[in-house]
């Protein structure tokens, strides 16, 4: 989000602004995968690729079973044996960079504008 002051004609003729924005991008080091250049993630050993584990208990009404997420990977199923330098091993870096925003005629205060492509990059790039 990034809140931008008008003045009385930029609002009613609309009107083009340089904007400096920081957030995250896909790492170009490693493509978003998080792993060092060259080395490969490796099967999880504790669920063996599947990203899930499931814990049985006898309690006094039968047996209980609870599947839940990967301690080790995550849920990935993977697990990265060496980090990529650049991103420590998330896939995506913080990036500051300047975007123009065209701004249409005729907007009123407490409007919200949407920047196609320029918001942050998901999990993993």
């Amino acid at each position: 989000r990034y809140d931008v002051i008008l003045g009385f004609s930029e609002a009613i003729f609309g009107t083009e602004k340089d904007i400096i924005l920081s957030h995250l991008e896909t790492c170009d080091a490693c493509s978003g995968s998080g792993s060092k250049v060259g080395s490969k993630a490796k099967i999880c050993s504790t669920c063996g690729g599947r990203g899930q584990v499931m814990r049985t208990e006898q309690t006094p009404f039968g047996l209980f079973s609870q599947v839940s997420i990967c301690p080790t990977c995550v849920g990935e199923g993977e697990v990265i044996s060496e980090y990529c330098r650049k991103c420590s091993g998330e896939g995506r870096v913080r990036v500051r960079k300047e975007i123009k925003v065209k701004i249409p005629p005729g907007v009123s205060k407490g409007s919200t504008l949407r920047v196609r492509g320029e918001g942050d990059a998901g999990p993993k790039g």
